[in-house]
């Protein structure tokens, strides 16, 4: 749909900010009064700050909007049919969701604060980053190292298992590198609670993902990695 300006990638990754945000400005009024009608609302814990009870009942499942914007205008406006790594990133992003999801689903079926155990949302989570980060290696062929600028690079696969597919030992196979892997559970799942613990003020947890994810979008497309910017910026348009 975007194509015409395939020619102006920094164009489209503005495009990408401005119209995610306005995407999620149009529908975030009808959603709200929609959650407000079925009075799906943000369950407070009774033993908190007094302060924090006016909160009852504030719609809550916004991200449902932001998710919608985010995949809609990345779709749209992937030149070409969208790449491995894009529906990876799509994938992931959408798979957090469901599980955000079903945690506000649980406090507001339940009418409590508490959604899912803190055990089952870290199992989601490094399931979730699990299944991420041997796709990327896998699929993407993403090494696995980490290079610290200027210092070194730090081979993690040096601990590696390889599963065939079909039966014999010669055959492709689905490769595990045990300390990448293990490496980049820790560094996800600690990001991922870094947003979670932040969230703690309105706009905060919102406002500073829109400051990484611009960064981020600068970074993939200073690396010629237009897809992954586009998304980057979608994702800090619809926070904005």
């Amino acid at each position: 749909m975007f194509s015409l300006f395939s020619a102006y990638p920094t164009f489209m990754v503005f495009l990408a900010v401005v119209l995610a945000m306005v995407l999620t400005m149009v529908l975030m009024p009808a959603w709200i009064r929609f959650l407000k009608s079925s009075h799906i609302g943000q369950q407070v814990r009774a033993d908190g700050p007094q302060s924090h009870l006016v909160k009852q009942g504030t719609p809550t499942m916004g991200g449902v909007i932001m998710l919608v914007a985010v995949i809609a205008f990345t779709l749209l406006a992937s030149v070409g049919a969208p790449t491995v790594e894009l529906w990876l990133l799509l994938g992931a992003t959408l798979a957090t969701g469901i599980l955000g999801f079903i945690d506000d689903a649980s406090k507001v079926a339940h009418e409590r604060s508490l959604g899912l155990t803190p055990k089952a949302k870290l199992v989601g989570q490094f399931l979730i980053a699990g299944i991420f980060v041997l796709c990327a290696v896998n699929l993407l062929d993403v090494a696995p190292t980490v290079e610290i600028p200027f210092i070194c690079t730090i081979d993690l696969g040096v601990l590696t298992t390889v599963i065939p597919l079909g039966g014999e030992t010669d055959s492709a196979g689905i490769s595990i590198p045990w300390l990448y892997l293990a490496y980049c559970l820790i560094l996800l799942v600690g990001l991922c609670n870094a947003v979670n613990l932040t969230d703690g003020l309105d706009g905060l947890a919102a406002g500073t993902v829109m400051v990484v994810m611009l960064v981020m979008a600068a970074i993939a497309f200073r690396t010629g990695q237009l897809e992954p910017a586009l998304f980057a910026g979608a994702l800090a348009g619809a926070c904005i």
